[in-house]
């Protein structure tokens, strides 16, 4: 409404002045005021050598940062390089939030330079935005984008943005255009059209009060091992000799959607890895407050569809499959009554969305309240 009684260069001036009041600052300035407070983290290995690397954000002047959980989740030692080339070997925990995949530490520093936190809360689809990361260890890397989309998780929301984020950019911040920091680079879904996704800034902000330090070792988790049980010789030849990448299985590029739900009661993890490649994150599956097998998600290798979370059982057995659509173009609920008819119960959750659980069949339909489709689900019984 705002927009429509506004003049033409009334809009501009409040695209141009920021929701703050305080005028836009242009690149070249937003970098130089607040690239000084990104760090670069080299996560090592057991063999003392980088592992992986990611970034980080400075948020005060002794020394604290926010990051990602994952980029130091798998490593009982780390290396974290300032911007201007000084190094600190000694990384300490203050707190995480392993659900938003946040970390927030500690080295033992003065005087350094720190970002301003904006919030997040304000942030609007349309919005311009900046990240500074460095991609491939390349240490402080502008780039910039728009909001494209707000999305709804378990328990916690993403912003969807359109300025990359390569591999070494997690954990770094995500600017407006006045230089305040709304938003932790979270990841991206290779292959995906420029999907890329932040953290908003809120989520952290209750973690800053705290100042109780403990050692890098004391929230490590060793990766993954990969499942020991061996493969029937037909599946082994899904993935070419060498070829560090999984094959597509023709079924699957019929349907990927149809291909994973004839796997249910029978894939394990290895199965999954071994035709959809490595997943992207994974969490508890809970039941109330208790955690019930595992979600891990995977990039739809055939681009059909956004993403998919295939849910273990506590035993291991892949018991349902969710796909969330690619936003272009997007799945209406009228889709999915197509599909699968209209015989479904109506839920209400609390965050606005909706679900619909169908009675005749074992699907499952979640929208946002405009009836968009957010994601659809098939699961055992």
């Amino acid at each position: 409404m705002l927009a429509k009684i506004l003049s033409a260069s009334a809009v501009l001036l409040v695209a141009a002045w920021g929701l703050s009041g305080q005028s836009a600052l242009d690149p070249g300035t937003l970098y130089k005021q607040t690239s000084p407070a990104v760090v670069l983290i080299e996560a090592l290995g057991s063999d003392g050598k980088v592992a992986s690397t990611g970034s980080g954000l400075l948020v005060s002047a002794d020394g604290k940062f926010l990051t990602n959980y994952h980029v130091i989740a798998h490593s009982r030692k780390a290396t974290v390089r300032l911007a201007n080339g000084d190094a600190y070997d000694l990384v300490e925990v203050i707190a995480v939030d392993k659900r938003k995949d946040i970390a927030f530490l500690k080295i033992p520093a003065v005087e350094l330079p720190f970002v301003k936190l904006g919030r997040s809360n304000t942030v609007e689809i349309g919005n311009t935005v900046y990240s500074i990361g460095s991609p491939l260890g390349l240490q402080n890397t502008l780039s910039h984008g728009l909001v494209s989309g707000i999305r709804e998780m378990d328990g916690y929301r993403l912003f969807q943005i359109s300025a990359p984020i390569s591999h070494g950019s997690s954990g770094g911040p995500v600017f407006n255009i006045n230089g305040e920091v709304i938003g932790i680079a979270v990841l991206t879904i290779e292959g995906g059209q420029n999907l890329n996704f932040a953290i908003p800034i809120d989520y952290a902000r209750g973690l800053l009060g705290m100042s109780q330090t403990q050692p890098l070792a004391s929230v490590y988790e060793p990766e993954p091992p990969p499942d020991s049980n061996p493969r029937p010789k037909a599946e082994q030849a899904e993935i070419p000799a060498n070829s560090g990448e999984a094959a597509i299985p023709d079924e699957l590029r019929k349907g990927a959607f149809a291909f994973l739900e004839k796997k249910m009661g029978a894939w394990h993890l290895d199965d999954a890895r071994r035709v959809l490649g490595q997943p992207i994150r994974q969490r508890d599956a809970l039941v109330g407050t208790t955690a019930d097998g595992v979600i891990y998600a995977f990039p739809d290798p055939t681009k059909g569809m956004r993403e998919f979370e295939l849910n273990f059982s506590n035993a291991g057995v892949l018991r349902a499959v969710y796909a969330y659509p690619n936003p272009v173009p997007q799945m209406r609920l009228r889709d999915a009554q197509q599909l699968w008819g209209r015989d479904y119960r109506e839920v209400s959750n609390p965050n606005g969305t909706r679900s619909y659980m169908y009675k005749n069949r074992r699907v499952v339909v979640t929208t946002d309240g405009s009836g968009t489709i957010i994601n659809f689900g098939v699961y055992l019984p």
